[in-house]
């Protein structure tokens, strides 16, 4: 009984907006930074962007904005509250900006979630952004890799993030890519750690190029990302 009254209650909630306000108000309107095709940064001087020394495990970047609110806000409340409807709008938003930027035949891949993991959140956001983000760019979607059960990366440190083993994702053993342009797909870049043990994992199943998916990009200066706080103001 108590259990009925507390799905009732999420219910009316979501409906009077105290919780969760429809996804396209908490979202809010899309914003058009610029920032680094390679790491994600937030640049308004690309030329003068930092990670040019740098090598990546993918050719580019697509991204809706940086890691603050209200973006961060809706990514946590879709990944630890299960609002499907806010994670369906980021990747459809997501989509539309993929949308003929890479060739017709390239394949949507999320980053794998470990079993354990999904089934205590009750959600794979990421399968959840890379549906839609198919769905709206009008590719194929496939589902080739694996992840081991690893600690959660929220509010990991740079350092200790790097140490993600490459043997952590990898792919189902009859799997192949080969030549197949692949469009991986992930909530946040922070290190961009996990998306380059995913990029390995899909290159050795034959993947010609990775272009990089995110919904938000964390700036350096505010890593480690830390879980703050899913309440919304009205």
């Amino acid at each position: 009984m108590i259990k009925y009254l507390d799905d009732v209650e999420e219910i009316a909630a979501y409906w009077i907006g105290r919780h969760f306000p429809r996804p396209s108000i908490a979202l809010g309107n899309e914003t058009h930074e610029k920032y680094c095709s390679l790491c994600g940064q937030t640049n308004d001087e690309i030329s003068l962007c930092t990670c040019a020394s740098r090598s990546f495990a993918w050719s580019r970047v697509i991204r809706l904005g940086a890691y603050e609110p209200p973006l961060s806000t809706c990514v946590i409340r879709g990944k630890y509250s299960k609002w499907y409807e806010v994670l369906e709008l980021i990747g459809k938003r997501l989509g539309n900006r993929v949308r003929g930027c890479v060739p017709p035949n390239a394949v949507v891949v999320p980053v794998p979630m470990p079993y354990l993991r999904r089934w205590l959140r009750g959600i794979n956001h990421s399968a959840v952004l890379a549906k839609y983000v198919a769905q709206s760019a009008g590719l194929q979607r496939r589902n080739p890799l694996l992840r081991k059960e690893t600690s959660p990366q929220a509010g990991m440190s740079a350092s200790e993030r790097s140490r993600l083993k490459v043997s952590t994702i990898y792919p189902f053993p009859w799997v192949n890519l080969r030549g197949k342009p692949i469009v991986l797909v992930d909530d946040v870049l922070t290190t961009g750690r996990t998306l380059e043990v995913a990029a390995k994992a899909l290159h050795s199943i034959g993947a010609s190029t990775i272009t990089v998916a995110v919904a938000a990009v964390t700036n350096y200066e505010e890593s480690p990302k830390k879980v703050i706080s899913a309440s919304f103001t009205h």
